[in-house]
């Protein structure tokens, strides 16, 4: 009987232990979680834009830090093309009078 108790107190000990836990990690993800996100979303390394160039060749423009790097993508190979001083201009939408192909 004395054993049974022991094994009570025990167990209560850990569930009383693994509800702080949970609390802290409430807590924690309740106030600090936007600074946390904040972290979380901006990674150190971004693929921002791919183009196929041929089979299984690409070039692409990677921000790593606050360098943007053009690189060319072949299945054995990734080469350095060129370094961009200034981040590249997102594509405007090219507008087109072609009215529809009959």
């Amino acid at each position: 009987m004395d054993s049974f108790w022991n094994l009570i107190k025990v167990g209560g000990s850990l569930l009383f232990v693994l509800g702080i836990m949970a609390l802290t990690a409430y807590a924690a993800q309740r106030f600090l979680g936007s600074k946390l996100g904040r972290w979380r979303s901006q990674p150190l390394i971004q693929v921002l834009a791919t183009t196929y160039l041929g089979p299984k060749k690409e070039i692409a423009v990677i921000e790593v830090g606050k360098e943007y790097l053009v690189v060319g993508i072949t299945p054995t190979q990734i080469s350095l093309l060129a370094r961009l001083e200034e981040p590249p201009l997102p594509s405007a939408p090219i507008e087109t009078n072609a009215g529809p192909r009959t």
